[in-house]
């Protein structure tokens, strides 16, 4: 059997007398040998273009294509676009046209912003990334004409574009690259920020870049910045950042991914407050009462105490399961603790929530009652006594229901 290198001297030597029809028969008998050989398919594009095959390039292209797209292999994509797009398309099908209007475009605005048009590139470069949304060279060189007609938000815009591509493609020397000049014009911008921690980590300065992240996860979170948050928290996850995994399921919980959320933290060794604090709310939102309980009452009894919000979430979950006795013990501790810190607002909320499972919770009117005399509300405070005066008078309490009244009369005097 002829050996490969003998076939690569003698098609060495017909490319030099540019006879390419038998340059092709000998690209064959290398694909014969070796069918997974992705350079043999890029040389066989490269022979039909001189055979001015056009449409037998661009096939071999792209499979070639094809590769460098799976492989993330983005540089040596860029240099088989500039092949696409000298090819003639007249007898493409109407897909390939689609395509080879698509890489023209980008070829075109790169080579326009490479001569330094920078009015010129602009709306070139636009529109080429309208046609191609995974190009971030494209990304990358529009953001830069941005940065020079000093539109700032656009070029930032524009450079997270294609940091974020980088990034999907496993190419993060050149997200950090990015990473750095968006910083350089938005020092605040969170997603290179996060890139800037994860090259912290890889230079093993973990305790600043653990504080980073920490930051970054608070920040998402006050913004609602679920889908950009997940992502974050994915790749800190992965590289072992505390509250990695707690962010990666709350941001999937609030991205409305819940069964995803609930893997990651079920598949968990072993749980912190807060992840055990989430779950539950998982399970709630699924209609796992009995196991959302479970979880928030292995929490320390003392934790419990000190926490309104996991009070009041113990409680909600007791509802669900008819045990109101048990919910309104938890939704008074909350209320209570609420009404020492002040946040009326929280107090009055639980409060309305015990009302609705038992209209005749004495405790629960006083404190609404109080609520209403700090905030000034006469009418709403007049109510509550009224309603309060009639529950004194079921229960026997009769000198508190005549004190009552008593203070009704003056209220309406004032």
């Amino acid at each position: 059997m002829e050996q490969k290198k003998d076939i690569l001297k003698t098609i060495t030597r017909l490319a030099e007398i540019g006879d390419w029809v038998n340059v092709i028969k000998e690209y064959e008998k290398l694909l014969k040998l070796d069918p997974n050989d992705i350079s043999i398919y890029n040389s066989m594009g490269d022979a039909y273009a001189k055979l001015g095959e056009d449409r037998k390039a661009f096939e071999f292209y792209l499979k070639v294509m094809d590769d460098y797209q799976k492989k993330g292999n983005l540089t040596k994509l860029s240099f088989l676009y500039k092949k696409i797009a000298k090819l003639n398309p007249r007898k493409f099908d109407l897909d390939g046209k689609a395509l080879h209007e698509k890489i023209l475009k980008g070829v075109e605005a790169q080579t326009i912003f490479e001569k330094g048009d920078v009015d010129n590139a602009l709306p070139a470069l636009k529109e080429a990334v309208k046609q191609d949304k995974t190009n971030p060279e494209l990304f990358s060189k529009l953001g830069e004409v941005y940065e020079k007609k000093t539109l700032i938000g656009e070029a930032v815009e524009a450079y997270t574009k294609a940091m974020r591509i980088y990034l999907e493609n496993n190419k993060f020397d050149d997200a950090l690259a990015l990473a750095k000049k968006i910083l350089n014009i938005d020092k605040t911008n969170i997603e290179a920020t996060a890139v800037v921690a994860e090259d912290l980590i890889k230079k093993n300065d973990r305790k600043k870049a653990d504080d980073m992240f920490r930051d970054i996860f608070i920040t998402l979170a006050e913004k609602n910045a679920f889908s950009i948050g997940k992502d974050i928290a994915k790749r800190a996850m992965d590289l072992l950042v505390p509250y990695g995994k707690q962010f990666f399921a709350y941001f999937l919980f609030k991205n409305n991914e819940v069964e995803a959320a609930k893997k990651i933290l079920e598949e968990s060794y072993e749980l912190s407050n807060e992840e055990k604090v989430l779950l539950a709310k998982i399970y709630y939102k699924l209609q796992e009462y009995a196991k959302a309980k479970d979880v928030l009452m292995s929490i320390d009894p003392e934790i419990i105490e000190e926490h309104e919000d996991i009070q009041e979430q113990i409680a909600d979950i007791f509802v669900k399961l008819y045990d109101y006795r048990k919910a309104q013990e938890y939704y008074l501790k909350a209320i209570r603790i609420n009404m020492r810190k002040e946040m009326l607002d929280n107090a009055l909320m639980i409060g309305n929530k015990i009302l609705n499972i038992n209209l005749e919770n004495i405790e629960c009117y006083e404190i609404i009652a109080q609520i209403y005399l700090k905030k000034g509300m006469k009418n709403d405070l007049i109510d509550t006594y009224t309603k309060l005066a009639v529950i004194y008078e079921k229960k026997g309490e009769k000198e508190k229901a005549a004190e009552t009244r008593q203070l009704i009369q003056k209220l309406k005097m004032i």
